[in-house]
């Protein structure tokens, strides 16, 4: 019995042994298929940015600073700020979905902002149409706009108050009072296709070209705490001023722990509760709405005195920093610092974000004096360009004077000619009558 049952035990095993084969077989015959070696490629079909990584494989880590202004550490630490925000609000609801992911949109968008004049080139360097590229770009910037603004501007303004600022050591050096410099900045766009009068409204006589305007509070540490919308820009500087008068109010107030703080600055008396701003001499006038320190315009026929050639040193030199910021701003992007080729009904989006983004370039890269002077050299260009195109009108002008006078001239000349030949006729018609009556009487008699 104890045989019988150690036989059927060793059937078993065989018999398991037996119907396995083919299996295992077939597991081998599926593997032996593919090739032995691995595939060394670097692609990577989960990575969160298939794009920007073939361009740092390709060529190197130095290309994010080229197309974008930021290194690749600047990158991903901005990425890291808005990583949340960008996988809460692009490319979900239904509808079709873009197949570039969020990364990768932060890395084209920056491209975009730096070096798109045209949508053509830099949507070639995406291998994609410049329709599809530029709507990408644009609803991405969209989404994204709302939370810059708040992060990059409005959180810098609410940081950054007059105690804050006497904290660190970052005051103005010659008027500690003021907790903001204002100005304006000019964008050349193309001729607005409406009727003169609309066109005129975009025309900006300092500059001899049509475009916008926008008016920015700078920090005393070179960063932008406010940017208002845009505005033709035949608009007075002090008239955006005053039409942003209610943010100026806001921010200027003193709060309780700093109404005991030293101020010996400008119009204390007027705004005793009140910081001060500082302005240039397109503002003169602002100190009856807000305390605006501006400096002393040279009166008509006369001369400044060397007080207040003094006072406007210091004003000047005070206010440099809002010069600085403007020409890192438009030196970084390039749709900012050339003429406007985008839609103007988004220009307040592209502009505050330029400015958002500038504000993280410059915790990364202070200011220097350096920006200052692109800045010179960019306004300095506009204004030549519009000067070599107002003499070109003048010309013109005066050409199309000159033609019209010599017409006039000939018209004038060609009148007696004319009148005499009349007269000529007048007076043969009046001789032949004569001779006429004359021969009547004579065969009369």
């Amino acid at each position: 019995m104890s045989y019988l049952l150690h036989q059927e035990v060793e059937h078993v095993p065989r018999q398991a042994n037996f119907l396995f084969e083919p299996l295992v077989a077939r597991r081998e015959a599926k593997r032996n298929n593919n090739p032995p070696t691995t595939d060394d490629t670097d692609d990577d079909g989960d990575s969160p940015s298939p794009v920007l990584d073939s361009f740092v494989h390709t060529r190197g880590p130095s290309v994010l600073p080229e197309l974008t202004n930021f290194s690749l550490s600047e990158f991903n630490q901005l990425w890291s700020d808005l990583q949340t925000t960008i996988d809460q609000n692009y490319n979900v609801g239904s509808g079709r979905k873009s197949d570039v992911t969020g990364r990768d949109m932060l890395f084209m968008t920056l491209t975009s902002l730096k070096h798109c004049g045209s949508w053509d080139v830099v949507s070639a360097l995406f291998d994609d149409t410049s329709a599809s590229f530029s709507n990408r770009v644009n609803s991405f910037l969209k989404t994204l706009h709302p939370f810059l603004v708040g992060r990059y501007i409005d959180a810098v303004a609410d940081k950054y108050t007059m105690e804050h600022l006497e904290t660190n050591k970052r005051r103005f050096a010659n008027y500690p009072c003021a907790l903001y410099a204002v100005d304006v900045t000019f964008q050349k766009t193309n001729i607005p296709a409406r009727s003169f009068p609309e066109r005129k409204r975009f025309f900006s006589k300092k500059h001899g070209q049509h475009g916008v305007k926008v008016e920015a509070s700078v920090l005393p540490n070179g960063l932008a705490i406010n940017v208002t919308n845009a505005v033709p820009a035949s608009m007075a500087d002090i008239a955006i001023a005053q039409s942003n008068r209610e943010f100026h109010l806001n921010k200027l107030a003193k709060t309780p722990s700093e109404l005991d703080m030293a101020d010996q600055g400008p119009l204390r008396e007027e705004y005793p509760a009140s910081w001060a701003i500082l302005a240039d001499k397109g503002y003169q006038g602002l100190h009856r709405n807000l305390r605006a320190i501006t400096p002393t315009k040279r009166p008509a026929g006369g001369v400044l005195t060397v007080s207040e050639m003094d006072v406007n040193d210091k004003i000047a030199s005070d206010r440099v920093i809002i010069e600085k910021i403007f020409g890192r701003l438009k030196t970084l992007w390039s749709v900012v610092g050339d003429t406007l080729k985008w839609k103007r009904d988004n220009y307040d989006i592209y502009f505050q974000s330029y400015v958002a983004f500038t504000n993280v370039h410059i915790r990364f890269m202070p200011l220097r004096a350096e920006d200052g002077h692109d800045l010179h050299r960019l306004v300095n260009g506009l204004i030549s360009t519009g000067q070599k195109k107002k003499a070109k009108r003048a010309g013109s002008v005066a050409m199309s004077r000159d033609k019209r006078k010599r017409r006039l001239s000939a018209m004038t000349a060609a009148k007696p000619t004319h009148k005499k030949a009349a007269m000529i006729a007048t007076s043969s018609v009046a001789k032949e009558s004569d001779v006429g009556t004359t021969m009547a009487g004579e065969r009369a008699r």
